[in-house]
Formats: C-alpha cells, structure tokens, sequence
C-alpha cells in the first residue's frame, strides 16, 4: 500500500488544528457513523470522544447513506469517514449542516487534485450528494445525538476513489462513478493523501458556517448546485402516502431549504424530501 493511501499513517499528511487530532483507523467496521454515535454514547461513563474526533476504516459491512439507504463499502478501495462535532449548544441553521458539509468536501477534493486536468465538474446535489459530471462521487450522513439542551452531531462522509466499474453493484453502474473510472493510477491521490485535503477544506467552512449559518457559505453553494434551474422530481407527503411532483429547483432559502416551483406555478419549500434532476 503507497503510503498516501494508507488511512492509518494519516497524521503526518494532516494541517488541520481540530479535525482528526484524534483519529481511530479500523480495517473493518459495521459503519463508521454507528462507532461514532456508540464512542458518544460512553460519554456519560468515560466523557467520550473529543471534539473533532474522526473514525475511518477500510471496509464497512453495513454502511448506510440518507434514509437508511445501504452504502456500498468493499476494502480498500473508498474514504469511508466519520467525523465528531461536539457542537453545545446548538447553533441555529444547524438543519444546513449537510450542506456545509458538501461545500467543504467539494473543495477537499479540489484542493487534493490540485494540478489534475481532465476532470468533469464537481457539482453539489442538494442536500447530500457530490456528482462528478452526473454521477454520484460521494454521499453524506449527518447524524445528531443530543444530551439535554446540547447536541453533538456525527458528520460522516463516504468517497468512491479506487473502485473501478465492475467493483459497483449492478443497480450502481449507470448513476455512480470514482476517480479510477477518469484518472489512472499514477494521476490519483491516495486515501490519506485525500482525506487530509478533505478535512482541511472541511474544516475551514464549518468553522464559517457555525458563526453564520448558511448564508457563510451561500456562495460556494450555489453555483456549483446542480439542481438550481433545472426540472427536478419531489417526493411529497400526501393523505395516500407519497406524491412525486415534477418541479423546477428555483432557489435556496436563507436556511439551506430548496425552493421550487410546480408545473401549475404553486412555489414551496422542500426541507427534507427526495429530489431527483428529471433529465436522465
């Protein structure tokens, strides 16, 4: 294994003064989000992990994404990460943390293929995806455990850096892609060599977004949104279950929320729910 894409040797590539200055390295877990929010729940007995506490590991058995989706996580071959926040308490706007999060992997990633040509554009799905051209590159879970008034939240992030196409499951193919699929093995940085761009960047724009909320970070959003403008389909709560609406993404609100606009001209926010680009 090279030595930037060794997660253990991860230290010595890290600038970061907070993120990842205690940082647990497992060859396999169940999920990096489920040791997190388990390491917070000993705080009560042993005072838990510190602030800025990151769990990586090589392989997860049973990584999920949003909505408890199953993540796709075979050995050695993604970033798989999670990263504690101890966040007090909590700070308002904190429902956009998934979109501050995107802003910092995004430029994570920009910052470690520094001097890469060929690329397609890294684009911002909201409220949890990075796409590589179309295609989903890296997803995000932000997960929130609270202790009275005080919140901590874990931030966990995966990456598709080594895998090559037969390596996705079928059902993956034709909507994910990895940096393998456009750069050969000498034009790509390892693990550790991008994870420690990531968590440099990362840190960055959450310490802009924790003193002023989304609208910090407005700008490095939205232009890289690749919703905004675009036909887009919603999943609603309706009195039968769920309606999908086809809308177009017309905005953000100053809280992170989508806003769109229906094909009979109703406009309304959408919070929480799924989003799909209609065209593909």
């Amino acid at each position: 294994m090279n030595a930037d894409d060794d997660l253990a040797g991860l230290a010595k590539l890290l600038t970061t003064t907070r993120l990842a200055r205690t940082h647990e390295h497992h060859v396999e877990l169940a999920s990096t989000n489920d040791r997190a929010l388990a390491w917070l729940a000993s705080a009560s007995t042993s005072g838990g992990p510190p602030d800025g506490a990151l769990i990586t590991a090589d392989a997860q058995t049973a990584g999920r994404g949003r909505l408890g989706r199953a993540w796709s996580s075979p050995a050695g071959r993604d970033l798989y990460a999670s990263v504690i926040l101890r966040c007090g308490k909590p700070p308002s706007g904190l429902g956009a943390l998934s979109l501050a999060v995107g802003v910092g992997l995004r430029e994570g990633l920009l910052r470690g293929l520094a001097g890469v040509e060929g690329l397609p554009a890294l684009g911002l799905k909201w409220p949890n995806d990075l796409l590589l051209g179309e295609r989903k590159l890296a997803g995000i879970l932000c997960e929130s455990r609270w202790r009275g008034g005080e919140v901590d939240v874990v931030v966990g992030f995966g990456v598709n850096v080594h895998r090559r196409l037969d390596e996705f499951e079928p059902e993956l193919r034709e909507r994910a892609t990895s940096l393998a699929l456009h750069l050969d093995d000498d034009r790509r940085p390892g693990r550790a060599a991008l994870l420690a761009a990531i968590l440099h960047e990362l840190e960055r724009w959450l310490e802009r977004f924790f003193v002023g909320g989304f609208a910090a970070i407005r700008s490095r959003y939205e232009p890289h949104s690749v919703l905004l403008g675009r036909e887009v389909w919603v999943d609603r709560p309706s009195p039968s279950g769920t309606e999908r609406i086809a809308a177009i993404a017309t905005g953000l609100d100053h809280d992170g929320a989508l806003r769109v606009r229906s094909r009979e001209g109703a406009s309304f926010r959408v919070e929480s729910a799924d989003v799909w680009l209609a065209e593909g």
